[in-house]
């Protein structure tokens, strides 16, 4: 990238000695000796998990590693250590950890990645490991981190709030599962028993599965989906509250059911809320209804049956943009599903590109390479333009994959054979700018570009927009005023652009 830098995904690690600063003010040589070793203990375990300490923070470091597995080992090992020392030998120290796209120069990372890390770091607790949800579903199967009792929230400061999970205490390094009752000792159980007891579980799961048939719940709900940008319980719930607002989000809900439904919203005390506009739309929602609204991250609304005003569950909006959700009926419950998500399952390949860019752009799921690459193989093993654009995508940026120019190319020119307004901004980019195995052709930059825009493309139209400005493969209207197409097709951009900037109006 020149002088940009070098992108790289990498796994982050911030740490930091939790008053470090106070003590060393009281006694500096003390401070400073334990605050040392303790450095030089983080460095080592760094190390030999094969990462690479950036900087010195001053009471922490920056640590950036090739594989999350080996950032998230390095923190527990760190943490373990540190806590199974004698009290006042050392710091207690915070440390987050983070997985993302960086700007590596100069022997420095930059950018939102290397930000978020540090943001886990401050909300983390002494002698703890803060951590995002991207990173723990890449690490949970893998790691001992799996095991820990942690604690979600959202992390805040960041476009848009991510979930994020925190450690507690004393936790790392246990290996059995405790349960105690008043007055009684603590009963320990073996890991035989464990597997036995799971073993048991699983086969009255499956009878119970097996009796409820097609009509009930599935064997995996989506009814506390998170990481798709929302939280939902099914049934009453006691207490519903509204969080601090952040970022809007546009929304929708279609009913699926055969039940006319009513949503509420609920204030910031647990009260539901009249709402001058929303729920006029929403009161009767009926069977095969949709409603398209606006609303805040962090609002929690219940939802109810609107005939009998009984209610049928609460969610909560957490993250994202354009959430599009349905409700649906599983016995006597209500859940409420991502749309997207429903149709990639049920094998709908433009739902599994869609879902992939999710996962790939991270606006609406946090950023998980290895499942955009998942279902943007699904997608495109039905042929489907989309998925094309998606494999093409994750192919230009080594995203999941190695990165490989030609065969992206490849996909590129396919989806634009078909007519993909994305396909077409792509390859004028790469005509434009002369990369990804095409030299740089302004004429045939225009052409691709000029498709993009006529089919809504927002960013073809800025990069058409630049070659009338400069020029590149057009008569420059600057250059030749009486050249009133030329002015009138700038014009026209840079007013369908500012339209798309703007975006829909909520309710």
């Amino acid at each position: 990238m020149g002088d940009m830098g070098e992108r790289e995904l990498l796994a982050i690690i911030f740490t930091d000695a939790v008053g470090s600063t106070t003590q060393t003010a009281q006694d500096e040589d003390k401070s400073l000796s334990m605050l040392m070793a303790d450095l030089d203990f983080i460095r080592n375990e760094a190390g030999v998990r094969g990462g690479s300490v950036l900087k010195n923070t001053g009471d922490g470091l920056l640590i950036s590693f090739k594989s999350a597995v080996d950032a998230v080992e390095c923190a527990l090992a760190i943490q373990k250590s540190f806590q199974s020392r004698p009290k006042g030998s050392g710091f207690q120290h915070k440390i987050g950890v983070h997985i993302g796209d960086v700007i590596k120069k100069d022997g420095d990372i930059y950018g939102a990645g290397v930000n978020t890390a540090s943001r886990l770091t401050d909300q983390c607790r002494p002698g703890g490991i803060c951590l995002s949800s991207t990173l723990f579903e890449l690490t949970k199967q893998k790691s001992e981190i799996g095991q820990l009792k942690l604690k979600d929230f959202l992390l805040q400061n960041t476009e848009p709030p991510i979930l994020a999970y925190q450690s507690f205490e004393g936790d790392f390094g246990r290996k059995e599962k405790t349960v105690k009752k008043d007055g009684e000792k603590p009963i320990t159980y073996k890991k035989s028993q464990l597997i036995y007891a799971g073993l048991s579980a699983l086969l009255i799961a499956g009878v119970f599965a097996f009796v409820l048939k097609k009509r009930d719940l599935p064997t995996n709900p989506i009814n506390n989906g998170k990481l798709y940008g929302f939280e939902y319980k099914s049934g009453a719930a006691d207490g519903l509250k509204s969080t601090p607002n952040g970022a809007p989000i546009l929304w929708t809900l279609e009913n699926k059911t055969d039940v006319s439904l009513e949503l509420r919203w609920y204030d910031l005390a647990g009260r539901p809320k009249v709402s001058d506009n929303l729920n006029t739309e929403l009161s009767r929602l009926g069977p095969g209804g949709e409603f398209h609204g606006k609303t805040c991250q962090g609002h929690a609304f219940g939802l109810f049956d609107a005939e009998k005003q009984t209610m049928l569950g609460s969610v909560r909006f957490l993250s994202g943009d354009r959430l599009s959700l349905v409700a649906e009926k599983y016995g006597e419950k209500i859940v409420l599903e991502p749309k997207y998500l429903r149709l990639a399952n049920e094998g709908d390949a433009l739902a599994q590109a869609q879902l992939s860019e999710s996962y790939w752009e991270s606006g609406r799921l946090p950023r998980n390479n290895n499942e955009a690459l998942r279902w943007a193989k699904m997608s495109l093993e039905q042929g489907h333009a989309d998925g094309m654009c998606m494999m093409a995508a994750l192919l230009d940026s080594g995203s999941g994959i190695k990165q490989n120019a030609n065969h992206a190319l490849e996909l590129w020119q396919k989806a634009a054979a078909l007519g993909h307004p994305w396909a077409f901004a792509r390859l004028g980019d790469r005509y434009l700018n002369g990369y990804g195995g095409l030299e740089k052709n302004y004429e045939e930059a225009v052409r691709w570009l000029t498709q993009a825009a006529d089919r809504g493309n927002h960013w073809a139209m800025l990069n058409l927009g630049k070659c009338y400005e400069n020029g590149w493969g057009v008569n420059k209207s600057a250059e030749n005023p009486d050249s009133k197409d030329a002015k009138d097709r700038l014009e026209e951009l840079q007013r369908r652009v500012s339209d798309l900037q703007k975006g829909p109006v909520g309710p």
